[in-house]
């Protein structure tokens, strides 16, 4: 499963989502916010498992390894 991660500023906060799973969160800047989001995605991942969906979670750290969030909307410089 190929996942992407959405990173943008608003009103003083970093919001992060992953949109294939209908993931949001946030940080204080961008570094928090990414780090949350793949928290929040292998939490998602193990609960699956745990309740016996087919979702490998390894599969998912995997892919978020290799995946390089996206910067939307506007960034403070």
């Amino acid at each position: 499963m190929d996942l992407s991660i959405k990173i943008w500023q608003k009103n003083g906060e970093y919001v992060a989502n992953c949109p294939e799973l209908d993931i949001f969160c946030y940080g204080l800047n961008y570094e928090q916010a990414q780090k949350r989001i793949k928290k929040v995605i292998l939490f998602y991942a193990e609960t699956a498992y745990d309740l016996g969906y087919n979702i490998n979670p390894k599969d998912l750290i995997s892919s978020l390894e290799t995946t390089a969030p996206k910067k939307t909307g506007q960034f403070a410089n």
